[in-house]
């Protein structure tokens, strides 16, 4: 690590600061109450590059290494930061972070607001520095654009472009959440487990068994399974019975067919079966929610 940190910008870099006043006036407005970016900015080839804050910033802040190398500090513990690494150091905590001799390209946002918590909860991020970091698929970091942050304050500091980096903030924020390798998860592992959800959604009439599943994807049930949630929010068989939910409301919306008829083209031949499932996904009856006024 450097002794020092770098006082000079780095070429082509982006850095924009909402001006105090601006940031107070803003607190104000209900469409920043919850998220409020006051600083971003992108910082290529960043050498030398390093901070350090012994109290902490008085804001969240979320780095996205895009290239090269880094590291950061959080309490007491050092963790290294490559490509793909999104590293969230929360508000008020003491912290350090740099650039490795390989140096990092950056993107970065420093933020406030009612969402926070809810953020890293959806992010699954933890108090501890190495639960600080989610990994993200390289060849997809654009997706994350982090970019589109710095870029709507750079147009200027009036209200719409603030809620236009804190809209592309939240976007950046889902998009990681969407795209975040578990733990326990392998690059080859992740895209045989997604490419299962995916044949599940295109034929989502057989009947699956989840070993069948599991095997199909090359891991074992309970993997499959852990790996399943994560990438989906749900167990491989209950997303398989929203699936069929989800066409049965399209079939209970568009048709006059009786509610056991739905059943089987759904792929459940035991009617009272489906209206249980139907009823534990939707929270009424394929009749009960026929009858709803909708759209």
């Amino acid at each position: 690590m450097p002794r020092d940190p770098v006082r000079h910008g780095f070429t082509g870099q982006h850095m924009v600061v909402v001006p105090d006043p601006l940031r107070a006036a803003a607190r104000a407005q209900p469409l920043l109450r919850g998220l409020q970016v006051t600083d971003a900015g992108y910082f290529p080839a960043a050498r030398h590059h390093r901070i350090e804050r012994e109290t902490g910033a008085p804001t969240t802040l979320v780095i996205l290494c895009l290239r090269g190398a880094g590291w950061y500090r959080l309490g007491e513990e050092t963790c290294a930061v490559g490509p793909g690494d999104l590293v969230w150091l929360p508000a008020g905590r003491a912290h350090a972070y740099g650039a490795a001799e390989d140096p990092w390209t950056i993107a970065w946002a420093h933020f406030t607001g009612d969402e926070v918590p809810a953020w890293a909860r959806l992010l699954d991020l933890g108090a501890t520095a190495r639960e600080a970091t989610i990994r993200l698929p390289v060849d997809r970091l654009e997706e994350i654009a982090l970019d589109r942050v710095y870029a709507a304050i750079e147009r200027g500091f009036s209200l719409r472009q603030q809620v236009a980096a804190a809209a592309a903030l939240r976007r950046s924020l889902s998009e990681a959440a969407q795209l975040a390798i578990a733990p326990t998860d392998s690059r080859s592992a992740r895209d045989r487990v997604l490419a299962s959800a995916e044949a599940l959604r295109r034929d989502w009439q057989r009947p699956r068994r989840l070993v069948e599943l599991a095997t199909a994807a090359g891991v074992s049930v309970t993997h499959y399974s852990t790996l399943f949630r994560h990438h989906t929010g749900f167990a491989p068989i209950d997303f398989l019975i929203r699936l069929r939910v989800q066409h049965a409301c399209r079939l209970l919306d568009t048709s006059t067919l009786p509610v056991r008829d739905v059943a089987e083209r759904v792929g459940y031949s035991d009617s009272y079966y489906f209206t249980r499932c139907f009823r534990r996904v939707m929270g009424c009856s394929p009749r009960a929610y026929r009858q709803r006024q909708k759209g």
